[in-house]
């Protein structure tokens, strides 16, 4: 099991203060669930994998995807929408 926490963690040491991430497990024929990571901010899909290879997360830690996205789904009480996010990750994944 992955704490998805610790991957946002260890993420969010080496990202600018502006970028946002989320991580979010979806299911995967081969390996049972794979992480996905959504980014808003400031930062292209290569500058993100560069950021991760400077990050300590072990390879199995490692999001299988990236979303860019304009803003990181949230609630009316400014809490991330998991739900949402679980959703799009869903789509773009198919």
């Amino acid at each position: 099991m992955i704490s998805l926490g610790a991957i946002e963690g260890a993420i969010g040491k080496v990202v600018p203060e502006n970028v946002e991430v989320l991580t979010i497990a979806v299911p995967d024929g081969k390996k049972g669930e794979k992480v996905i990571l959504l980014i808003a901010g400031d930062v292209n899909q290569d500058e993100m994998k560069g950021l991760i290879d400077q990050s300590e997360l072990n390879p199995l830690m490692r999001p299988a995807e990236l979303i860019h996205m304009e803003a990181i789904p949230k609630l009316g009480s400014v809490k991330n929408d998991f739900s949402r996010a679980k959703q799009i990750a869903l789509e773009a994944c198919a």
